[in-house]
């Protein structure tokens, strides 16, 4: 096949693999460009400190006898970013809880002889630093014996507690601590 010198007319089959892959089309490039200007801009306004707040209720307008002060001047956008500010833990109130390792009221060995049983409620008051303060027996069931009573009283003025948390502050605060007495035969 004779070809001549003013045309070079090849069909695409005779076109050597090295030069179809070198030619790229103006679009890709003008795709390429858009990225590379909008990937930057879409990740800036994403990050920016200064979003907009949502409002619950839309401001009242102003009457005529409320004066208005003139903004402060205004922000200007910071390329440093800026760490999210951490809220400090929520502590939620509760109230004193004995720690671990206390030891348990000794059944006295008198009544325990004797088949004495029954059931006594104390009033602990534990101070801000988890201290007994103070333990009287407010309740009674069963044989009332003086020697059940002494027993959680000796046993409970060594507890160690929690404190009790309002606000987020130690207090002081007043448990109810029930303990029974049963002979096991």
């Amino acid at each position: 096949m004779a070809m001549s010198p003013t045309h070079d007319i090849r069909h695409q089959g005779d076109v050597p693999a090295e030069e179809r892959e070198r030619t790229v089309s103006p679009l890709l490039w003008a795709l390429l460009i858009l990225l590379l200007i909008a990937a930057p801009a879409w990740w800036w306004i994403r990050n920016s400190s200064e979003r907009p707040e949502t409002v619950a209720a839309p401001p009242a307008p102003p009457t005529a006898s409320e004066v208005i002060p003139a903004p402060a001047q205004p922000k200007q956008p910071s390329m440093v970013k800026q760490e999210p500010q951490r809220s400090a833990p929520v502590v939620r109130n509760r109230d004193a809880r004995p720690l671990g390792g206390n030891p348990l009221p000794i059944y006295p060995p008198r009544a325990l002889r004797a088949g004495i049983e029954g059931s006594v409620v104390a009033r602990v008051s534990i101070d801000a630093r988890g201290h007994v303060d103070d333990v009287e027996i407010i309740e009674r069931k069963g044989t009332r014996d003086r020697e059940l009573d002494r027993a959680v009283i000796d046993a409970v003025r060594g507890w160690r507690f929690e404190p009790a948390i309002r606000n987020g502050h130690a207090v002081a605060s007043t448990v109810q601590l029930p303990v029974d007495f049963k002979a096991q035969q």
